[in-house]
């Protein structure tokens, strides 16, 4: 999917500052604030307006709450998605191909975690996600302002799930217990076993979904690397 060289963030002694360095040069993180002051100032411009109330503190409320969900949904769902061929002998020998583009990029990812490639999401696939929660929460919103408000927070979990994600994958070492704990979780998930803890900023997920068990009872799994899948992207 990609012909470039892969592209490492493993100094020995990487600071924090070093790393967030190379994070605001990623594409997709400056997607992400651009998206998220262009919000703000329409949120601003609403205040000004006189759009303001207590239903701006619904998405402030349920979207932190579903968040740790919503993020287990889409690593077990899109990003672990196994390609499928349906309407074999209908639509030729083979069918059609069923697969999504985040999907063939995670199994990159997890062949090489470190390359950082492949470790934030692929832009379509952000704008397709944010895309699709603004035209959810504009159907229900009761007002402008919750809608912009909702996005805010949308665009501001969004940054945050790329950043930890992204450091995750560099060799910055954990100073805080907070960062070590979803440092220790994912890194499981990648080098012990890619069945369990899916979640990467959150695990209330994992936790209500049964797949936060301790580590020392989990067997390394063979197949964190290639997630069960012949070839490189799970052509066949």
């Amino acid at each position: 999917m990609s012909r470039a060289a892969p592209r490492y963030a493993r100094d020995r002694d990487l600071s924090l500052a070093q790393a967030f360095a190379i994070f605001s040069r990623e594409l997709p993180p400056k997607f992400l604030f651009a998206h998220l002051f262009a919000w703000l100032g329409y949120r601003l411009w609403l205040l000004g307006q006189g759009d303001v109330g207590l239903a701006d503190l619904i998405p402030l409320i349920a979207i932190p709450l579903a968040h740790p969900f919503v993020e287990w949904l889409i690593h077990v769902f899109v990003l672990h998605h196994r390609p499928r061929r349906l309407f074999a002998g209908l639509l030729g020998e083979h069918g059609l191909r069923w697969d999504y583009h985040a999907a063939r990029y995670h199994r990159l990812h997890h062949r090489d975690p470190w390359d950082l490639r492949f470790v934030l999401m692929p832009l379509p696939a952000m704008i397709f996600g944010l895309s699709s929660a603004a035209a959810g929460i504009w159907l229900i919103a009761p007002r402008p302002g919750v809608l912009a408000t909702a996005m805010i927070v949308v665009a501001s979990a969004a940054l945050y799930y790329e950043w930890i994600h992204f450091l995750v994958h560099t060799s910055y070492r954990p100073q805080g217990w907070f960062y070590r704990r979803q440092w220790r979780f994912h890194r499981l998930h990648h080098y012990k076993n890619e069945r369990y803890w899916m979640g990467v900023t959150r695990h209330l997920g994992d936790v209500v979904l049964g797949t936060m068990p301790a580590p020392e009872s989990v067997e390394s799994s063979k197949t964190a690397r290639t997630l069960g899948l012949e070839g490189s992207l799970g052509e066949r």
